[in-house]
């Protein structure tokens, strides 16, 4: 039988027995967060899961390799998608629901022990985002100090989107380093199914890929100007993108995916340095 791959490698696979071990140890849980929408004709509509799905592991094992045991939570995919949420495959979750589901899944990582949970969302939708932060600034408010935010997309400026600086409690502090700008890009402007998502992708969960529908998609050409009507979602989404990529679906690096790898290696460093 296939294996689920956002389950691969999570604490879905350990018994209760041995959570409440490495909780006890004082590991750390790391909860992927992501959605279901569509990423054009190339990739899976779990892109964002599965891409915070794979930094969370990867910065777990990173962390642990370096005496801070990390363990990944099993992934939360049912994040709010309000720009895409009309295009094929893409899923609807009203943000009540996604903040109540958020909130009893970090409760459940507390009461099994855990004293910091991280959470990693790879997905820009701007209500998805203000949902995750309200939802720890509300846990926060409670005393739950352990609960903060690891990585939100910063090529997308989602600290300044939601009136924040990233030093704010809720976050995990770290700094992108030189490395993570290290490799040729299209010089085409992409925020969605883009070459840093196909990289991705292709490294980490190639069977998912179209290759034959990736091979003949044109790069977009759309600017940030472009970005404030396209993230209206509905009719304005459907012009600007109407095969659902925003950018260069190709990479011209065969090495981009190591953005991510390095980005993972920096927050695990982050990790190891604040316990």
């Amino acid at each position: 039988m296939k294996q689920d791959p956002l389950m691969a490698g999570t604490m879905a696979e350990m018994t209760g027995d041995a959570i409440k071990a490495a909780a006890a140890r004082g590991a750390l849980a790391i909860l992927p967060v992501g959605v279901m929408e569509c990423h054009g004709p190339h990739l899976p509509i779990g892109t964002d899961a599965f891409i915070a799905h794979a930094l969370a592991r990867l910065t777990a094992g990173y962390a642990t390799a370096e005496g801070t045991e990390a363990l990944v939570a099993p992934s939360f995919y049912w994040g709010i998608n309000s720009v895409l949420a009309e295009f094929p495959g893409s899923f609807r979750i009203r943000p009540e629901t996604a903040a109540m589901l958020l909130d009893d899944i970090l409760g459940s990582l507390l009461a099994n022990g855990f004293g910091q949970v991280l959470v990693v969302s790879h997905h820009g939708d701007l209500a998805h985002n203000e949902m995750i932060r309200d939802v720890l600034a509300a846990r926060h408010a409670r005393g739950d100090s352990g609960l903060r935010w690891l990585y939100a997309p910063f090529r997308w400026r989602m600290f300044a989107r939601l009136g924040l600086t990233g030093a704010e409690p809720i976050w995990v502090p770290w700094e992108p380093g030189p490395d993570l700008e290290n490799f040729r890009l299209t010089g085409v402007f992409g925020v969605h199914a883009d070459e840093y998502e196909t990289a991705a992708i292709v490294r980490y969960f190639p069977e998912t890929v179209d290759y034959q529908a990736l091979r003949h998609l044109p790069p977009t050409k759309l600017t940030r100007d472009d970005l404030p009507a396209w993230r209206n979602g509905g009719a304005d989404a459907r012009a600007l993108t109407p095969d659902g990529y925003f950018g260069a679906p190709n990479p011209v690096d065969p090495d981009l995916w190591r953005h991510f790898d390095e980005t993972a290696r920096i927050m695990a460093e982050a990790l190891v340095a604040g316990r």
